[in-house]
């Protein structure tokens, strides 16, 4: 095999590595897919080395990876598109495949190819023992657009949650641009037609209002990220002061605790007899506390509270405090990097930007306060606002 092929063959390795460390909250969408295309069965997998992997799937029996020579995946790499299988029984390719020889008993398969970094690293497929329901042709098409919708957000996420900060001030206009007009633009899209559909009475059967309501909350979850995406990005560009007047950070408080929803029973309230006055936009400070809480319940652990504290001597000052596992020093002097995200949240998949801290700290220094964050390992975060 020639060094070129080798260098391509580990490029897309590597391509394929990130697309799958990126892939989150699949299972819903595939469960979509799975109705869409009516078919029982639906799987992303994703090209290794040798094999072919499973990602993700729905409705399939536990089936191990496959040779990458005996996959979809390899199927639509060679073609370049989307194919479709009607009966894999008698297709030299797909006939010894475990779901075609096994009890779940496929006969149909489609599948559509992945991208990532100029690569194909893997396939969106659904699997159907028969009959069919819908043709191959809108299948594939189906399969197709689904499969750059994925590849969309995927790419993003990776973006978001890589290792090292995003440079916003490297060619920042350009990435705002482009997020605005890649994800903004057909999220409208879809929050519209669904708002449509939903809204028409008998348009969705009933069976599938649940699908609907999976598609609408992880429509609007991304719309959130990209709204917080373009509001820090906006943030480094302009200082956020606001309309300034003096304000009882007590009512303040009050306020961020209240507006954390179902997590309010989390957040308990430390706070003086009397009032704590500071000059401030009390908009914005609630912002900026209401990141550091969020903050504090998603990583402080699973049912674990939230202290909000105030203090008025010797200076006005707010302190959110969570019980969780709290940050090395490597961690900790990173946090507020704007995309940044600590080895924890990172190695535990969970949601999030890397973006809390840095726009309450910008916020809370046009405010003229002082945020700091300190915490050891083993005895939780606290983030102080000085003012």
């Amino acid at each position: 095999m020639s060094t070129s092929v080798i260098s391509k063959a580990q490029s897309q390795n590597a391509a394929a590595a990130r697309y799958r460390a990126a892939v989150a909250d699949i299972p819903e969408v595939l469960e979509m897919v799975s109705d869409v295309c009516r078919a029982p069965m639906a799987a992303l997998k994703v090209v290794g080395d040798t094999q072919a992997h499973v990602a993700a799937a729905v409705g399939m029996p536990s089936v191990g990876d496959v040779p990458k020579s005996a996959s979809l995946c390899d199927m639509v790499s060679e073609a370049d598109s989307a194919v479709a299988v009607d009966d894999a029984a008698h297709d030299p390719r797909m006939a010894g495949h475990p779901l075609v020889t096994g009890s779940a008993h496929v006969r149909f398969l489609a599948a559509a190819p992945l991208h990532y970094d100029g690569h194909i690293v893997g396939a969106l497929c659904v699997f159907d023992p028969g009959p069919r329901q819908i043709d191959a042709a809108t299948t594939t098409r189906f399969l197709e657009r689904i499969a750059r919708r994925i590849d969309s957000e995927t790419s993003l996420r990776h973006l978001l949650t890589q290792q090292q900060p995003l440079p916003l001030a490297i060619d920042q206009d350009e990435v705002v641009t482009a997020i605005s007009h890649e994800v903004r633009t057909p999220l409208a899209v879809i929050q519209g037609r669904l708002e449509m559909l939903t809204g028409t009475p008998g348009a969705i059967a009933p069976e599938y209002l649940k699908h609907a309501e999976a598609i609408r909350r992880n429509a609007d979850r991304l719309c959130r990220t990209v709204d917080n995406l373009l509001r820090a990005a906006s943030q480094h560009r302009h200082t956020p002061v606001g309309a300034r007047d003096v304000i009882d950070l007590r009512t303040a408080m009050q306020v961020v605790a209240a507006g954390m929803g179902p997590a309010a029973e989390r957040v308990l309230l430390d706070l003086p007899a009397h009032p704590v006055w500071v000059t401030a936009d009390q908009r914005l400070v609630e912002i900026a506390v209401s990141q550091l809480v969020n903050n504090a319940l998603h990583h402080g652990g699973p049912g674990a509270p939230v202290t909000i504290s105030l203090a008025r001597c010797p200076q006005p000052t707010i302190e959110v405090r969570d019980s969780g596992p709290g940050l090395d020093e490597t961690d900790l002097s990173r946090l507020g990097t704007a995309f940044f995200r600590g080895c924890d949240a990172r190695r535990d998949e969970k949601a999030g930007l890397g973006l809390g801290i840095s726009i309450s700290r910008r916020i809370v220094e046009a405010q003229g306060g002082r945020l700091t964050v300190h915490s050891l390992r083993g005895e939780g975060v606290v983030a102080r606002i000085a003012f």
